[in-house]
């Protein structure tokens, strides 16, 4: 039956009318026949290892299963919205199902452009209606597709400060995917931006997508968006993604989407926190767990306080910034002295609330963390909040959830400019590195391990090459080297750390005994990422000409570079940390005489042994 009915277009007239396919009544049972299930897909923080989210994604019956075959019978039916409210109601219902913990995390749903213009959608999906299902609507993030363009921006721009007036937070999916994506960026600011799967997809690769992703972090973090990359399916992907300081991914690296909520495996966990670390090293090294910063404010057990008593306690205490609502030893919530003025705002609101419970007004959504994070770690969590939260102190509790105090803002920005100072005069300046007082840190501790290793390097005809190239092309041979030795430091053991001691010395500490294989692979990459660096004709003949100070002519080898190995095996007693370097300085001589005649870069382990203590 065709029928005329009233729509909004996609173009600037204010009405249009079109043909409409009224679904038969056998058209209408598509959407049972489907019964669309959610499947959650989770949305990983890579500084912590957490789960920031989850995506609902639907899956339906044969022969429906994939989302594709479904949206598109839907649309053929003309049952578009019909589904996709299905899809909806399906995933609330399985959220509210779940236990407490998994309830109360954060669920982005996907809503098209056109459900989400239609009327039905703001009749339909509000606050009250989620608390029928005993949710919370600032949990939800409503993912607003790409697929298809806004006709209305103004429109467009008027839903979503509809939304986020109510508590909802808004995302745009497949953010890159079109050129829509940058008008509807404009028409709003989303609290989060998903970066199209099609850019992060072998963005390693591509030299073009790393400018376009380097661009798209320094504008999101301009706006105060969250970015969360899309697609992530490599190891090689994630890194290029961590170098460039994306925060929050989601992919299948990480694993498929299912039927209930899931968590990352500790084993995943370490690689990604050591990737992280490897981009941050001079910091992680020096930081501090925030365990010595901690204060004990005013706490409230939960139900034992009304609006009217905590009023009279800010009044009298002018200092008093926030008080913790605890449930036993746990955190229930947190109210600072803006928060609750807020709420209570205006005569209506203040005597709305007088008689209310404390806990009614409450943030029950608010940073936690355990006394051992580092002042970097927080530092990141904290600012990286929204803006609303932004100065909110954070709450602290020991590996048993045990609420200990809070630390304020003020003393995480103190702490954190401290750090910073004492990270630029540790690193070195060319390669940023850490540099010797960190290093004597690292060697400290690594004596107490039964098993160690110790590595000194160093480049063999170094300044040859800076008389031949210049220093602008020496200082890049350092920066080549430094690059090499990083990318190869997971061959020797997972917690290997590398410094920069000053020049062309450097120096790798790591727990265990290495093998001759990944000091091999790192030789040969070396030697391999080198000859960019070199003229093809000095590569060819394997030396460059230099003149001497008598003015004749010297025949220089390409760069190689040596190591000296020094490991537990040969020293016995709690050696002294001197005693390494005046080991490597001997060691040295003698793998300088292997690369020479080889011509490669190479290393020599210490073979003699060292069982008396080294005397200071």
């Amino acid at each position: 039956m065709l029928t005329l009915q009233e729509t909004t277009p996609l173009h600037n007239t204010p009405f249009a009318f079109t043909l409409y396919q009224k679904p038969e009544p056998s058209d209408c049972s598509f959407v049972e026949q489907v019964q669309p299930r959610p499947h959650f897909h989770p949305l990983v923080d890579l500084f912590t290892g957490m789960i920031m989210g989850y995506e609902v994604l639907s899956r339906g019956t044969e022969p429906y299963e994939t989302p594709h075959k479904m949206f598109e019978e839907a649309k053929r039916l003309g049952l578009t919205w019909e589904l996709e409210k299905a899809c909806r109601v399906a995933a609330l219902k399985k959220v509210a199902s779940f236990t407490d913990e998994l309830r109360s995390a954060t669920y982005f749903i996907n809503v098209s452009p056109d459900s989400f213009s239609d009327p039905r959608f703001t009749e339909r999906f509000t606050r009250n209606r989620l608390m029928e299902y005993g949710l919370d609507q600032r949990q939800i993030v409503i993912e607003v597709t790409e697929e298809k363009s806004f006709g209305d921006y103004d429109k467009f721009q008027k839903l979503v400060t509809h939304y986020v007036n109510q508590g909802f937070k808004i995302s745009l999916d497949d953010f890159g995917a079109g050129y829509s994506g940058l008008i509807a960026l404009i028409a709003c600011t989303p609290h989060y931006l998903k970066l199209d799967m099609a850019i992060v997809r072998d963005v390693h690769k591509h030299d073009y997508k790393q400018k376009l992703v380097k661009s798209i972090v320094s504008f999101a973090g301009s706006v105060n968006s969250k970015l969360i990359a899309e697609g992530v399916e490599s190891w090689e992907e994630l890194e290029l993604l961590v170098k460039y300081g994306i925060r929050y991914v989601q992919g299948f690296l990480f694993g498929c989407p299912q039927e209930t909520p899931y968590g990352l495996p500790e084993e995943l966990k370490e690689k990604i926190a050591a990737l992280v670390k490897k981009y941050d090293q001079t910091k992680a090294d020096l930081d501090e767990q925030i365990g010595g910063m901690v204060i004990r404010p005013m706490t409230l057990q939960r139900n034992t306080l009304l609006c009217r008593a905590l009023d009279d306690q800010f009044k009298k205490s002018p200092h008093l910034d926030h008080v913790v609502i605890l449930d036993g030893v746990s955190v229930d919530g947190l109210i600072t002295r803006q928060h609750f003025y807020l709420e209570t705002g205006g005569a209506f609101g203040y005597q709305l609330f007088q008689k209310k419970q404390v806990d009614v007004i409450c943030k029950h959504q608010t940073l936690i963390v355990e006394d051992k994070i580092t002042v970097t770690a927080l530092a990141k969590l904290a600012m990286d909040r929204f803006q609303e939260d932004l100065y909110d102190p954070v709450l602290v509790v020991d590996y048993l959830g045990r609420f200990l105090g809070s630390v304020t803002m003020k003393q995480v920005i103190t702490k954190a400019v401290e750090l910073e100072i004492r990270c630029a005069m540790a690193a070195n300046p060319l390669t940023n590195l850490p540099g010797n007082v960190i290093i004597h840190h690292w060697i400290h501790d690594i004596l107490m391990d039964p098993e160690y290793t110790i590595i000194y390097g160093d480049l063999d005809h170094f300044k040859g090459f800076n008389d031949t190239y210049g220093f602008l092309m020496g200082d890049e041979l350092l920066r080549l080297t430094a690059r090499i030795l990083s990318e190869n430091m997971a061959l020797l053991h997972k917690e290997a750390k590398l410094g920069h001691v000053g020049g062309d010395d450097f120096i790798i500490v790591c727990p265990g005994i290495v093998s001759d294989n990944a000091l091999e692979a790192m030789c040969l990459a070396y030697d391999h990422a080198k000859l960019d660096l070199f003229k093809h004709d000095h590569v060819k003949k394997g030396y460059f000409e230099i003149i001497d100070r008598q003015g004749n002519p010297v025949h220089v080898p390409l760069v190689t570079m040596s190591l000296a190995v020094i490991d537990s095996r040969k020293i016995w007693i709690d050696p002294h940390p001197a005693l390494f370097s005046e080991l490597a300085a001997s060691l040295k001589k003698k793998v300088k005489q292997l690369t020479s005649r080889t011509g490669r870069s190479g290393y020599i382990f210490e073979q003699r042994s060292y069982d008396v203590k080294y005397e200071e």
